[in-house]
């Protein structure tokens, strides 16, 4: 069962692009080690206009950019954490891609433990992710660590 009210929404427009994610996590320290879990049980693309809801088959750009995400998230925290990822919505290649939905994990992380990024890191991950839309970038895997990407 899904609780929707760990559902964390990210909903902007910038400069005419729409940028649009729901990532639902539960978040528990952890002793031993980071750990991602991952329970998706959507239904997919249903038809046009839609919000899509991955799936547990397909969607591999967007299950890459959420662990992408949580990998950079694991990085900038003193703790050790386990996650389970119940759920990410959006609308493929017209309001979100995988530097979205990474970036929307990230924030969906800090909001849970109450991690405080940096106000220079936000504005760096958020222009990257703002220019996901350019040079087909959308299609490839975001990588936060370096702000590059690694497809």
């Amino acid at each position: 069962m899904i609780d929707e009210k760990l559902d964390y929404k990210l909903l902007k427009v910038k400069n005419g692009k729409p940028f649009f994610a729901v990532i639902n996590i539960e978040v528990y320290k952890s002793d031993n080690e980071n750990e991602i879990i991952e329970e998706y049980s959507g239904e997919g693309w249903t038809r046009q206009g839609n919000i899509e809801n991955i799936q547990s088959k397909g969607y591999e750009d967007w299950k890459k950019a959420v662990r992408s995400g949580l990998e950079f998230a694991f990085s900038i925290s003193n703790q050790k954490w386990k996650v389970k990822i119940k759920k990410v919505e959006g609308r493929i290649a017209t309001d979100t891609n995988p530097t979205i939905i990474g970036f929307a994990t990230i924030l969906a992380f800090c909001e849970k433990t109450n991690l405080k990024l940096e106000s220079e890191i936000i504005d760096k991950i958020e222009n990257f992710t703002f220019k996901s839309w350019e040079n087909r970038n959308h299609e490839k895997i975001p990588n936060f660590k370096n702000l590059g990407y690694d497809k």
